[in-house]
């Protein structure tokens, strides 16, 4: 009896040995597992980290305005950007980076020599690759940052551009909310740990940063560890190395709250061992066979959720804390694959609509190009702005501007068909890829695009109209490969709204002429201090009495790069780029100095100067023309400011008001090609003007028996009526002269009497005229 007793009591004993033994490793291999997995998810973490950069900096390399500033070296528009971008995005860090890798504009770093450094083999990457993408760990002021490296084109690369976030706190407890353990960014020599970030408590990150065997043991080390009295199972692996010095990710399971279970089993088991051996072999075989199956559930579900599969859940059987740990790891298992899901739709999706961006649409663009070349077919893209969106932004907030964004996104949404895909390039861009579509089909697919998203629509109480412009590429007419295509359907959206058409399709040579109106505006933001401008001057003359009333100063601008660039070219650049109220400035004060003398000397009886859209509704420009004409001495009226119809039109009430400042120093007022334009005869008479000249398009053909002479008549007799002095410019022929005198026209310009002339030249046709005259 005491034989078996004491045989019961060593089998209780052996049990219980080998209960715990089990436990101890069933618990080991569990959090082993899921040490792995984290590894994992890390990998997908840090994959997505990358990616999201990478989307992001190229959204930042691929901004229209962002490129011509980098092109055109202006750094404080290019930083500006910079700046907006990275708050935007909530980076840590943003470099841009010269071609040679010397840093140009940085947000964040101190030391740009150190952050060029840092960043060369990067860049070295990012130049061997392919894409001329790259994305790496740097080492900027002492810290590790994760950085996406993208090149600046504008057509070829002339920067770099770069953002990263920072392997700090912020990343340390979003990877522990995923993972449920803490986690260590460390740093190790050799013999001392540097602990970069920790989600431990306070005295156990001091306690690590002394410990000897993590300095020891680094690069895929799985160590127990004791700090501060808890113990704790760690897994250590490589995360990034830079600059000879090793960056580790250190997972750390708590092993105290992992066995807590276990430790209260075998007090459980004593207990029933010391009241009846019977009881307690029975209850050690049934605990034996409760542990094992789960554990080994649990293994294989670990192994299973380290693949990448996180259908299938664990069985769930009864109360205890075995069947607590399978819910804890089905839910695990659950918010991983769903934070996994939510990782890959946001990094190929657009927050805002839900979207597909344009990562995402330009693989779909490649694979639909690959099928289209397969099958002989045509396949196109379209991509589709919003005018004046800024406005929106600006005036009615970011909230509304998004929210109509929202109703565009739902518009095209409704209207894209079948297998085509619709897609946000970012801010008010969408883009649309159709298949088997021709020039023809993609044009009229688009024309209906636009005129659906101007359908005017109600939005939070008051009604929305927008105006879209679509640019149309089409494969294999206008490229072969994706990036090609949605790059020149994007310069046609561009060349669409310069031109104020509705669609435009690409055109052979639009690349050059892009690249050429970046280039020139690059100069034209020195042409003023290179004394590039020359004036030029056209005379008006009386027709009755055939003297000489102003003459009209025309800008010309000639580059050492592109010779002579016509007006019609470089002043639409300087309207975009902010660049024209300066230019016409410095025109009213050369015209000025230059006319003064004629007037004194009774050459001309005064001299008129072309104002733009942007003069019209500068405040501050009635009192620069007032200081202008008192510092050169010249009496107002023999000022004559012309201003187009079509730009008196564009804001009535901000031309009238400026016109009434300039009508009321005595500056005459002209309105320029008087017909072209949508005005009614009430807004003409509310507008304090001087003058109208007829366009030269209607005088061109009035001896040819076109129906332009009654408009002509029409518009003298109006002139005259409203009590204004009309003039016709483009004569040149003496039938037109004739036909003008005989409708009763006040003044006539064209090159019938001189063609625009340089003051030298102007000053000796007045001598010729002036000796002619005498002579009759």
């Amino acid at each position: 009896m005491l034989g078996f007793v004491l045989l019961l009591i060593g089998v209780q004993v052996s049990t219980l040995t080998i209960v715990d033994m089990a436990g101890n490793r069933a618990v080991r291999e569990q959090l082993a597992d899921q040490l792995r997995v984290s590894e994992r998810v890390w990998v997908q973490l840090a994959d997505a980290s990358a990616e999201r950069l990478h989307e992001s900096a190229t959204v930042l390399a691929g901004d229209f305005a962002f490129r011509a500033a980098v092109a055109t070296g202006d750094h404080a528009t290019a930083q500006a950007a910079l700046l907006n971008h990275g708050l935007r995005i909530d980076t840590d860090i943003a470099l841009l980076l010269a071609t040679d890798g010397q840093v140009q504009l940085s947000i964040g770093p101190e030391d740009d020599l150190q952050a060029a450094t840092a960043m060369a083999p990067l860049l070295a990457e990012a130049d061997a690759a392919q894409d001329g993408q790259a994305t790496g760990v740097a080492l900027l002021d002492a810290q590790p940052f994760l950085m996406a490296v993208v090149p600046v084109l504008a057509p070829r690369r002339v920067a770099w551009a770069a953002i990263g976030v920072h392997y700090g706190e912020a990343l340390a407890r979003r990877y522990r909310a995923i993972i449920g353990m803490d986690v260590a960014f460390v740093e190790s020599d050799g013999g001392r740990v540097r602990v970069l970030a920790s989600t431990l408590p306070d005295a156990q990150t001091l306690a690590l940063r002394t410990s000897r065997e993590v300095a020891q043991a680094m690069d895929g080390a799985d160590l127990d560890l004791v700090l501060d009295g808890r113990h704790y199972a760690t897994h250590v692996f490589h995360a990034a190395a830079m600059s000879g010095r090793q960056v580790q990710v250190m997972l750390l399971a708590d092993l105290d709250e992992a066995l807590a279970p276990y430790s209260a089993l075998r007090t459980q088991i004593a207990w029933l061992a010391g009241l009846a051996a019977l009881i307690a072999f029975v209850s050690a075989v049934l605990v034996g066979q409760g542990i094992a199956r789960p554990v080994a559930r649990l293994a294989d579900a670990a192994r299973r959720i380290g693949s990448g599969d996180y259908a299938k859940a664990l069985p769930v059987r009864g109360r205890d804390e075995l069947a607590d740990l399978a819910r804890a790891f089905n839910a695990m298992q659950r918010e991983i694959g769903q934070r996994e899901a939510r990782i890959r739709f946001q990094s190929t999706h657009d927050e805002l609509t839900g979207l597909p961006n344009r990562s995402h649409a330009l693989g779909v663009l490649a694979r639909k190009i690959e099928r289209a070349r397969e099958h002989g077919r045509d396949c196109a893209v379209l991509i589709l702005d919003i005018a004046r969106f800024k406005e929106i932004n600006d005036t009615l907030g970011h909230a509304y501007g998004d929210a109509v964004l929202s109703v565009v996104a739902d518009r095209l949404r409704a209207a894209v068909r079948g297998d085509d895909l619709l897609a946000r390039l970012g801010g008010d861009e969408f883009l649309v890829l159709l298949d088997a579509a021709g020039h023809a089909v993609a044009s009229e697919r688009a024309g209906a695009l636009a005129r659906l998203l101007e359908t005017p629509f109600r939005l939070e109480g008051g009604d929305v109209e927008l105006e879209a412009h679509v640019g149309v590429a089409v494969f294999p007419d206008h490229a072969d490969d994706a990036a090609t295509l949605l790059r020149r359907a994007d310069i046609a959206k561009d060349e669409a709204k310069q031109q104020h058409l509705r669609v435009l399709a690409y055109r052979a040579g639009d690349d050059e002429h892009h690249l050429r109106q970046v280039r020139l505006m690059g100069l034209l933001r020195h042409a003023l201090e290179l004394q590039e401008f020359r004036l030029v001057f056209q005379p008006k003359l009386h027709l009755v009495t055939r003297r000489v009333a102003h003459v009209e100063a025309l800008l010309r601008w000639s580059t050492p790069s592109y010779g002579e660039v016509s007006p019609d070219e470089f002043i639409p650049l300087a309207e975009r780029s902010g660049l024209i109220r300066a230019i016409t400035r410095h025109v009213i004060d050369a015209s000025l100095c230059q006319a003064r003398p004629w007037i004194e000397a009774g050459l001309v009886e005064g001299v008129a100067v072309n104002l733009s859209p942007m003069d019209l509704v500068d405040p501050g420009l009635p009192a620069h023309v007032g200081d202008l004409l008192r510092a050169h001495g010249v009496a107002p009226a023999s000022l004559v400011l012309e201003v187009t119809e079509h730009t008196v039109m564009r804001d009535v009430e901000a031309a009238r008001d400026t016109m009434h400042a300039l009508r009321a120093q005595g500056v005459r007022l002209s309105i320029d090609d008087f017909g072209t334009g949508h005005s009614s005869l009430a807004q003409l008479r509310g507008l304090p003007v001087d003058e109208i000249k007829i366009d030269k398009s209607f005088v061109a053909d009035l001896g040819a028996g076109s129906g332009d002479s009654v408009i002509v008549r029409s518009a003298i007799e109006i002139g005259h009526n409203m009590g204004l002095t009309v003039v016709a410019e483009g004569v040149e022929t003496p039938e037109n002269l004739a036909i003008l005198e005989a409708l009763g026209c006040d003044m006539v310009q064209g090159y019938l009497f001189a063609p625009p002339l340089a003051p030298a030249a102007l000053v000796e046709w007045c001598a010729r005229r002036r000796s002619r005259a005498v002579e009759a």
